[in-house]
Formats: C-alpha cells, sequence, structure tokens
C-alpha cells in the first residue's frame, strides 16, 4: 500500500561563504507517514531543485541528498553540498533573480512531492557572516540577529497544526487525529481499480487494500461458490459472465427441504414418473466425487433442485457456454480434468475450470452405465417428444461436446449455473 508522507515541520537557515552568495543552506524537517507518525531511523533521499523566478520556473540547480532520519524523525541537509545533477550552486546570481525551493522525498521506493517554497534574497546579505543565527531548541523559530521569526504551523502561539486524514469513522483507513478531511476515505466492499489488467471486480477489502479477482488463463475467474441444504459446498467459475458450480450437484432435497426420492430399485425408477435421485451403483464414494443422478422429473420439478438464486441450466445456455469455449467440437478438452478419466482422456486440459468429471449415468430401467468414461449433465429443456430432454456430454476420448436427448427416466448429473 503506497504511503503519504507529510512534512510537518521545517527551518532553514543560510550561511554564506562569500558576500554575494550562500556557501549552502540548511535544510532540516520532520517527516511523518500518512497515520501522522514519525518515520524514525529510515533511509530516505531527497531531490533538490531550485527553480528561477516562480515556482513553476526553469529549474537552475538539481541536487541529491541520501539521509537517514534521526529517532524523533528529523532529519538534516545542507543544500548547495550534496550531489550535482545539474548546474552549479556558487554560480547561482541571487541577487538577479529570485529563487523558490522544491523538495522531492522518496521513501520505500515511493516518491512524493513535498511542495515548493520561496528562497527570498535579503538586504544584509553582503554582511551575512558577520549576522548570528540560531534555531529554537524546539524548532519553531527562527532568529537571525535580532530578529526572530515563527514558523507558522509549529509554534502553539500561531493557529493549531491541521491534521489532514480521512474523518469519517466508516473507513478502513479513519485516522482519529485528522482535522480536516483529505477526501482518502476508502470504505469496505466499494469500487476501486488495482491497476492490474489480470483482476476483475476491484473493490476495497477490509485490510483497506484495492483488490480484484484473479483471471484464470486471462479469461476466467472463480466465483464465490455456493452451499446447498445439505451444507454441501460448491466452488464456482464464472465463464462468459455466468457463474457455474464446479463440483456435480450432490444435494438430497428440494430448495424447500422436501426429500427427493431415492433408493429406488431398477423396477421402482423404471416406473418413476416424479423426481427420483440416486448414486452411482449405490457407492458413497462415488456421490462424494461425482455428485449425485438425478432423473429429469426432479430437475423439472417446480420446488427446485438448485440452491436459493441457481438454476438447472437451458439447453441454450450449455449451448452459449460450449460456444465461448471454442464450439461443440473443441470444447470438450477445455471443460474435463486432466486426471480421472479412462485413458487416453483426448485434449483434457481444463483451461476453463469448468472441472468436468465422468460420472456416467443411470438409464431408465435402472443399469448403472459409462463411469469413468462419460460426464452427462441434463438441461432444463424439453425436446420436442414429451418423453425426451436435452443434455451435454463429455467422452474419455473425444474434444467434442455431445448434445442430444435423453429419456426423461435416466439419472444424469446436474451442474447449476447462477441467475
Amino acid at each position: 500500500m503506497r504511503k503519504i508522507f507529510f512534512i510537518l515541520s521545517f527551518w532553514i537557515s543560510v550561511s554564506f561563504a562569500y558576500s554575494q552568495a550562500p556557501g549552502s543552506i540548511s535544510y532540516q524537517t520532520v517527516i511523518r507517514d500518512g497515520a501522522s507518525q514519525p518515520i524514525t531511523n529510515e533511509a530516505v533521499t531527497f531531490f533538490v531543485l531550485l527553480r528561477a523566478d516562480n515556482p513553476t520556473g526553469n529549474v537552475v540547480y538539481q541536487e541529491i541528498h541520501n539521509l537517514t532520519s534521526n529517532a524523533s524523525g528529523l532529519v538534516q541537509c545542507n543544500i548547495g553540498q550534496g550531489s550535482t545533477s545539474d548546474g552549479d550552486f556558487e554560480q547561482l546570481d541571487w541577487g538577479a533573480h529570485s529563487y523558490f525551493l522544491e523538495i522531492q522525498l522518496t521513501y520505500n521506493g515511493f516518491t512524493t512531492n513535498m511542495g515548493t517554497q520561496p528562497l527570498l534574497s535579503v538586504p544584509y546579505a553582503l554582511h551575512s557572516n558577520d549576522v548570528p543565527s540560531r534555531v529554537s531548541l524546539t524548532g519553531d523559530t527562527l532568529t537571525i540577529g535580532n530578529t526572530s521569526v515563527i514558523v507558522p504551523g509549529i509554534s502553539s502561539a500561531n493557529t493549531p497544526t491541521v491534521i489532514f486524514g480521512c474523518t469519517n469513522p466508516n473507513a478502513c483507513n479513519y485516522l482519529s487525529t485528522a482535522t480536516q478531511d483529505d477526501n482518502s476515505c476508502l470504505i469496505t466492499g466499494t469500487v476501486c481499480d488495482d491497476g492490474s489488467a489480470n483482476t476483475v471486480n476491484d473493490q476495497i477489502t477490509q485490510n483497506c487494500f484495492c483488490a480484484g479477482t484473479e483471471l484464470i488463463n486471462g479469461l476466467y475467474y472463480q466465483g464465490n461458490g455456493v452451499t446447498d441444504l445439505d451444507g454441501n459446498f460448491y466452488p464456482s467459475i464464472v465463464i462468459n459472465n455466468q457463474e457455474w458450480m464446479q463440483m456435480n450437484l450432490a444435494v438430497s432435497k428440494y430448495r424447500n427441504g422436501d426429500i427427493i426420492s431415492t433408493n429406488l430399485s431398477n423396477t421402482a425408477w423404471q416406473n418413476s414418473t416424479i423426481g427420483a435421485v440416486a448414486i452411482y451403483d449405490n457407492i458413497s464414494a462415488n456421490n462424494t466425487n461425482y455428485g449425485k443422478l438425478y432423473n429429469w422429473f426432479a430437475v423439472a420439478d417446480p420446488r427446485g433442485i438448485c440452491p436459493a438464486g441457481w438454476h438447472v441450466p437451458t439447453d441454450d445456455e450449455w449451448l452459449g457456454l460450449t460456444q465461448f469455449l471454442g464450439g461443440v467440437l473443441d470444447a470438450g478438452g477445455k471443460m474435463k480434468t486432466t486426471t480421472g478419466w479412462n485413458a487416453p482422456n483426448s485434449g483434457a486440459t481444463n483451461i476453463s475450470g469448468f472441472t468436468g468429471l465422468p460420472g456416467g449415468y443411470r438409464r431408465f430401467n435402472g443399469a448403472y452405465l459409462n463411469s469413468l468414461g462419460y460426464a452427462y449433465w441434463w438441461s432444463s429443456t424439453s425436446f420436442s417428444d414429451p418423453l425426451y430432454a436435452n443434455y451435454s456430454a463429455l467422452k474419455f476420448d473425444d474434444i467434442v461436446v455431445f448434445r442430444w436427448t435423453f429419456d426423461k427416466k435416466s439419472g444424469l448429473s446436474v451442474r447449476c449455473v447462477k441467475d
């Protein structure tokens, strides 16, 4: 997170080596971070620029000072004695021009312009070596000869120091000591830009950083996932602005809590005209790995089998997914996991993050077929023949996405998509 630095106090004294021009300018300052805390015992770099005639005038002299702050955050340098990068300090004509001092501070890799202030030529410059000067121990008063000047913003005799910062207590970067808002407030959850082209949905985090969700392979990104009524959590992936479960549905209940008929014999399964669910070969590990197999009556039941806010995709939504992934002739490899399939598992990359696994299916007559070789998913779209509905499938030895129809009494896997 980028620090913002404030120079909250400074003082300047001038020592003259010649009667015409100052030999060096003593510059001291206390540096503080964005929380108004002194930056102590730290290495910093000052870039010193002198501009002629006005605050934005030509730079006639530049030098660099590599400094270390003390235990109070105080740093000191002599301007005119740094590492010169442009111009000649001793050749500056102090009588012909007014000069403006600009300081740029670099700390921890970030550079902040600390502003520009005038350096005024004084009438007694010719006699400067004879004029005593000092700075008070508290650093708030500069005395030259018999004249003393209180530095604004430091002495208690003047207006109290303004502390800039976020004054909104609801912001994650709220500064309780701030007396004036500087429009820096960051509210958790608000939209921002983290500067990365490889993230989406950038927003302010609870840690007060701007961060987004990283894209997978430059196109896809992780969704928030969803939990069903049985407590099963399904991670999700956003593909072409649609959020898909990355696992097959394994819920045993409709959305209202009603139990879906299960443990049906082959005969009962074949004769059922209402929603029913099964686990491949009734082996619990298959439920863990591949989810459950639902007949289409469960898919179409108005009580819903997907979690609230999610639904069984239509045939058009399946088609849109495959078209975005390169079309039905090519998308299958991008949707299949690289392991868990029978050989040769042709073209499997799972580059989309869809994570398709071969859960097989339960035939209309109750038999279990094609585990490890095929993955079948229902759509919510009924076919023109009322006994059939559309499905999409992947195969172990092909990269094609197969799309056709199954008898509605068959048990296929289900992937839900967010509304």
